[in-house]
């Protein structure tokens, strides 16, 4: 009886340090994908994509009945965001440039045409310290 526990939690260790991936520092030069987070997923205004230490925050603003702001935060300052929607029925849009809100490069800001939360997608691209992250996700957070 005291032997099965034991084994259990030795196990458990030995599985998890050789069978993980550890976490390494991005590398300049390199592409990596950005994983959004579950409030992504539904509506709330906020849209959180992530791949280890780097998180950009993306924040809906409604600026009248046809258009929205998007605004959106980093941990890390960055080089430059472009964003592109894609429209299931006429495809990809071209990317656009985000504006920097800030000279520290934390804070961007786009306003676009209200999508549809039902069936767009937002691609985006941002560029730091060399390396460039990406993501896609849904715009269902956008929902009112």
């Amino acid at each position: 009886m005291v032997l099965a526990p034991v084994l259990g939690v030795v196990s458990y260790y030995v599985t998890r340090n050789l069978g993980s991936e550890t976490p390494h520092a991005a590398e300049a030069g390199q592409s990596y994908q950005l994983v959004g987070k579950p409030n992504c997923r539904r509506n709330g205004g906020i849209c959180e994509l992530k791949n280890g230490d780097f998180e950009l925050k993306i924040r809906i603003d409604s600026l009248g009945d046809d258009q929205l702001q998007l605004v959106l935060s980093s941990v890390f300052p960055l080089d430059g965001v472009k964003l592109a929607l894609v429209d299931s029925e006429a495809g990809e849009e071209q990317p656009e440039d985000m504006q920097a809100m800030s000279d520290d490069g934390l804070l961007w800001t786009l306003g676009l045409t209200r999508p549809d939360p039902e069936s767009d997608r937002l691609r985006l691209v941002a560029s730091a310290s060399r390396s460039l992250y990406f993501g896609d996700v849904s715009l269902k957070f956008t929902a009112d």
